[in-house]
């Protein structure tokens, strides 16, 4: 698999139709085949380069159908995801009516970077995100440095 990461958070607009440049330094990264689902959390919509996504499918592939929980989260989300997506040649993508109702996406939104996936927030949704993330910095990262040993 190639080493594809993605950093960085980019102020955009969604057009009329409901499709979105995306960031130039992005677009290498992201490959000509993506998905475009929910994030965990379903606060912003998440796009999947192929690689990453075919990993998320194979966490789904073992789930026992008898198990209701598990059959109830893996319908949600297929449900909300749109495969075989590709860029256009000026580098837009449409973000599906279904996710941008769902995640509330208004005309201002903001790529974020996130490692091995990008996340695509309403602009004032993630202000005020990142206004509390700020204040609880240090804490956050006594969080993961105490949990996530290298």
């Amino acid at each position: 698999m190639a080493n594809r990461t993605f950093s960085g958070s980019f102020d955009h607009s969604l057009d009329g139709k409901g499709r979105v440049i995306v960031p130039s330094s992005f677009r290498e990264a992201l490959g000509d085949d993506f998905t475009i689902t929910i994030n965990p959390n379903k606060t912003a919509v998440a796009i999947y380069p192929k690689e990453m996504w075919d990993q998320q499918l194979e966490r789904l592939s073992h789930i026992n159908p008898m198990d209701k929980v598990g059959m109830q989260y893996e319908r949600y989300l297929m449900s909300v995801s749109f495969s075989g997506n590709s860029m256009d040649a000026q580098g837009r993508v449409l973000v599906p009516a279904k996710l941008r109702s769902k995640i509330g996406l208004t005309r201002d939104i903001v790529f974020v970077g996130l490692n091995h996936y990008i996340e695509i927030w309403d602009a004032e949704v993630y202000a005020q995100f990142e206004a509390q993330t700020e204040e609880n910095f240090e804490d956050l990262a006594d969080y993961v440095y105490r949990n996530y040993p290298t």
